[in-house]
């Protein structure tokens, strides 16, 4: 009887997956699949699995059109508002994501991902699923962890007798130490996301899982002004130092690195080989990775996160469903969750994939030899959950307003909170 009711219930999960996908064109054998991105890291690596996969379908003839495609999410817009084609595959920028909510287009113009991942859901950190969450559905597959970590030098601590600081308050005292030399710790800017990154690691949160303001809540105002006290006095103390957002990607701070008067960066794991290893080749092997310093009292996650892109798939695309197999075979494997890693430096969003030895066993020559991925792997469990919401992209730009002025102060960091928090409030007022 138990493999009657076994069996029955694998025949209603498939009938109930085979529903979610759209049925592909009759007689298919010839099919293009396209792919639109804004990191050719994408296209390489969903290049390299295609060819992989389409040995599951020997009767079809593939071409595979994956291209980086400038302006992306302005262009798959537009194309959806002109009633015109868009990618099977879209590789959607978690800041971007609010733009596909407007007006449900994420619901009608994506699949719903959500039964199709069914028991995969689970392997996958709960924290890499929500950025891609539209009224309890998800519609992306991330493509990296996003763990923020301490990137640092570690001969300007080794050379003056100094530990690596794994506390916020060990943070502010060796940064006060080495400040007296004008060597600053880390920086900071007045950009939204970044602010972000430091309220999810407190345990505060600026929307809830159905896309309500609750910055206000008194829980989430408290951590927000002790997160905003927190870089203020490391400001004041030159532990942390202020750099205006035009210059945090650019050769002013990677000049400052070398110049050893900025030890290093607290940033996610996509700040390595997408920023610090181009343009610091020079300093191979003067850098190592370290988690990122927690709170001594109360909530304190290991880590936190910033950044993100999640794949989704054109539901009225007729090879939607080759689109879906790809996708899976790519995003939602083991095996190629490791590859992602060894081909292209993004780290897996299944904890499994910490196991293996070839996440945590791979020594990176430009930290010299250190093994990185062990210290991802401490933190992989502990991945912060955050929610989107149709007013994400006002209250980063209020809110990096409100910095400016906190950061130089004009404003005490109540007064900035409670000015996000009336500026928030209005805009959605109005727009309901």
């Amino acid at each position: 009887m138990r493999r009657v009711l076994t069996t029955f219930a694998l025949l209603a999960a498939i009938t109930l997956i085979g529903a979610a996908l759209p049925a592909t064109a009759q007689d298919a054998s010839e099919v293009t699949l396209t792919m639109w991105t804004h990191d050719g890291l994408y296209v390489q690596f969903f290049s390299a699995r295609a060819e992989e996969w389409k040995e599951r379908h020997p009767d079809v003839d593939f071409t595979f059109e994956f291209e980086v495609v400038p302006s992306v999410f302005d262009k798959v817009l537009g194309n959806l508002a002109a009633g015109e084609e868009i990618p099977d595959l879209l590789g959607i920028e978690q800041g971007s994501f609010p733009r596909f909510m407007q007006g449900g287009i994420i619901e009608s113009k994506f699949l719903d991902l959500t039964d199709l991942l069914a028991d995969d859901y689970d392997l996958i950190v709960e924290g890499r699923h929500t950025p891609y969450k539209y009224q309890g559905r998800v519609y992306g597959v991330d493509s990296s962890l996003c763990g923020v970590v301490y990137y640092y030098q570690p001969s300007i601590f080794e050379e003056r007798g100094l530990s690596v600081p794994t506390t916020w308050d060990e943070y502010l005292e060796t940064g006060a130490i080495l400040a007296e030399e004008g060597i600053a710790m880390s920086y900071i800017t007045d950009h939204g996301g970044m602010f972000m990154m430091y309220l999810l690691q407190r345990g505060g949160a600026i929307f809830d899982e159905h896309g309500e303001f609750v910055l206000p809540q008194e829980e989430n105002r408290t951590i927000a002004i002790e997160v905003l006290n927190l870089l203020k006095e490391g400001l004041d103390s030159g532990a942390i130092r202020y750099v205006p957002s035009a210059e945090v990607w650019g050769p002013a701070i990677i000049n400052a690195y070398r110049e050893e008067n900025l030890v290093g960066a607290i940033m996610p794991d996509w700040y390595s080989d997408y920023i610090l290893k181009p343009q610091a080749e020079d300093m191979s092997e003067q850098w190592r990775i370290a988690r990122m310093p927690v709170w001594d009292e109360g909530t304190s996650h290991k880590t936190s996160v910033w950044g993100g892109t999640g794949f989704a798939v054109a539901k009225e695309n007729e090879n939607a469903r080759y689109a879906w197999e790809l996708l899976q075979y790519t995003y939602v494997t083991l095996e190629n969750q490791i590859k992602r890693y060894e081909e292209i430096a993004y780290y897996p969003t299944m904890p499994a994939a910490f196991h293996d030895e070839r996440i945590v066993g791979l020594e990176d020559p430009f930290y010299a030899n250190q093994k990185t991925g062990e210290v991802f792997a401490e933190i992989v469990d502990d991945v912060p959950i955050w929610y989107q919401s149709l007013f994400r992209a006002t209250f980063e730009q209020q809110m990096a307003a409100e910095l400016a002025v906190f950061f130089d102060g004009s404003v005490t960091a109540e007064e900035a909170i409670d000015n996000v928090i009336v500026y928030l409030e209005d805009e959605i007022a109005f727009a309901e």
